[in-house]
């Protein structure tokens, strides 16, 4: 899903645009016509950025980024 970030500011601003997207999914919901896909894939979106925060978090704590 595009090149690898390894800078702090880098993944900073990925972790933004990944919450932005998620947002404009969730404020696409229609209440007449979502279900229960569209939650597993709300949900499998906010694994997807857990798993990112876990690895910049990590990086960032053993030093492996760069400023």
């Amino acid at each position: 899903m595009g090149r690898a970030t390894h800078s702090k500011s880098d993944q900073v601003v990925y972790l933004k645009n990944r919450f932005k997207l998620l947002t404009q999914v969730v404020n696409a919901l229609d209440a007449q016509t979502v279900d229960c896909e569209d939650l597993d894939n709300i949900l499998a979106m906010m694994a997807n950025l857990e798993v990112k925060i876990q690895r910049f978090r990590d990086d960032w704590s053993d030093k492996r980024t760069e400023k």
